[in-house]
């Protein structure tokens, strides 16, 4: 017998949704990655842009739900050949590693919030960290 999907595993589309909601709030409070961060763009989104962040939790459902073997598939806001590349919607970002330390801190903090077990947090944060480089691209000299 085969093993279930990460997707199935994390109990499908309504789990991950919570878990994306939960941590997108969670993460406006981070102090480095959050409303007060120090980081121009993000100032600037907590101030100016938050209305957008269902829109960030519907995206980021999507593209967890695709990573993680589900029937959901995530569209880029910006076109490239490879959907699941973070590198053309984080480039103009300047989002130092710092900036995406603190937000996988707040991502495994979210998912022990949901007890999420060892096995899936250990997945869901490597496949977190494997985009680390695209993320950071517009800070990486």
């Amino acid at each position: 017998m085969s093993e279930k999907s990460l997707y199935e595993r994390l109990g499908g589309i309504y789990n991950i949704a919570a878990v994306v909601n939960h941590f997108a709030e969670e993460l406006s409070k981070d102090p480095i990655a959050g409303e007060n961060t120090s980081n121009p763009f993000l100032k600037d989104w907590y101030a100016n842009r938050k209305w957008r962040e269902p829109g960030f939790v519907v995206l980021t459902t999507l593209w967890v739900s695709e990573k993680a073997g589900g029937p959901y598939e995530y569209v880029s806001t910006v076109p490239n050949d490879n959907s699941l590349d973070l590198e053309p919607t984080h480039y103009d970002m300047k989002l130092t590693a710092e900036e995406f330390d603190a937000a996988g801190k707040v991502l495994a903090d979210t998912l022990d919030h949901f007890d999420v077990p060892e096995k899936e947090k250990n997945e869901v944060l490597g496949a977190f960290t494997a985009h680390k480089d695209e993320v950071i691209s517009g800070t990486i000299k």
